[in-house]
């Protein structure tokens, strides 16, 4: 009777057991992948200093942030006016850097190649940055030809930026982002100002860098060979231009304060200011000095802070450009 037994339970096991070798293991369902984007190389912070003289290019998103690239390829970041300042990274390979930030993480990078003869063509590419420069994402850059030089990044905001292109054969223009640098447009070319017709041949308008206050865009601009400076305003975000004003010896740099005040910086007793946007000039008292016989680049954060930076060298102010003192540059 056992052994009748021990016989069912076998039999039994082995209807409800599957057999390994008549039933074959079914397959795993293959599941799509996404290799993740190879990280864009940056450069290092570097232990060696910077030896002056050499050139730096400022940028300040506001008040108390500011940040500068130290002879092209060094980046740092300074969130108290310059007083003390942390090295970040820039993309491999850097090529003619060009900095916008809008505050202490945001920020766009304009590189451009060599530029061919005549600047008839140069490649630029576009990155952006979101988390204080710790790494770079290549943009598409859609919009943006290849005809002429490529320089002058400037942005206010994390949508809207500019940079001017130039050609000494075809009068500037100003290229325009509203979409935080995925695509660009150009506008139309700077108009003459009165009493003067450009002429090809190098007597071209050559832009600056352009500075917006919302819907107003302004940038200046100059005839090779030709002292005068010529202001330009858009009212419609950078699309047109139309002349506002000149000054007929430029003896420094020019900076837009806000919309209305602008300063010609320059050696002792050259300044000068507009509170009009040009309608008027007249002079102005800084105790600005420098040793160097060319006119400082200028930038101001807001109405008060600015900065003013010649071979290398910078000076900070915090009374709207009336007193200067000099800070140290970063990396030296």
């Amino acid at each position: 009777m056992r052994a009748l037994v021990v016989l069912a339970l076998v039999l039994a096991a082995c209807t409800t057991q599957p057999n390994a070798a008549t039933s074959p293991t079914p397959s795993p369902t293959p599941v799509a992948t996404t290799a993740a984007p190879s990280p864009t190389p940056t450069t290092s912070p570097s232990p060696s200093p910077i030896a002056l003289p050499s050139f730096a290019q400022l940028n300040a998103p506001s008040g108390t942030v500011v940040w500068a690239v130290v002879q092209g390829q060094r980046l740092f970041h300074s969130g108290d006016r310059g007083d003390t300042w942390q090295e970040r990274t820039l993309p491999l390979p850097i090529i003619s850097a060009d900095i916008a930030f809008t505050n202490d993480q945001n920020g766009l990078l304009l590189t451009a190649g060599s530029a061919a003869t005549q600047c008839q063509a140069q490649l630029a590419v576009v990155w952006r940055t979101t988390d204080a420069a710790a790494t770079w994402r290549k943009l598409p850059g859609t919009g943006i030809a290849d005809y002429m030089c490529k320089r002058y990044l400037s942005s206010s905001d994390a949508t809207h930026a500019f940079f001017t292109a130039s050609s000494p054969n075809a009068d500037s223009v100003v290229y325009r982002t509203t979409d935080g640098g995925q695509t660009w447009a150009a506008s139309t070319p700077l108009p003459d100002p009165p009493g003067v017709t450009s002429s090809g041949g190098g007597f071209v308008l050559s832009a600056g860098r352009p500075r917006d206050f919302g819907s107003i865009v302004l940038v200046d601009a100059g005839f090779g060979g030709d002292r005068a400076r010529h202001f330009f305003r858009s009212t419609d975000g950078g699309a047109t231009f139309r002349y506002a004003s000149t000054i007929p010896t430029l003896e420094g740099a020019v900076a837009y304060v806000t919309a209305t005040r602008w300063l010609q910086i320059g050696t002792p007793g050259t300044s000068k200011e507009t509170t009009d946007g040009g309608a008027s000039w007249h002079a102005y008292t800084t105790d600005y000095g420098q040793a160097a016989p060319i006119a400082p680049d200028v930038v101001f954060g807001d109405a008060s802070v600015g900065y003013a930076t010649v071979r290398g060298e910078i000076q900070r102010t915090t009374d709207g450009g009336a007193h200067w003192t000099a800070i140290k540059t970063p990396g030296t």
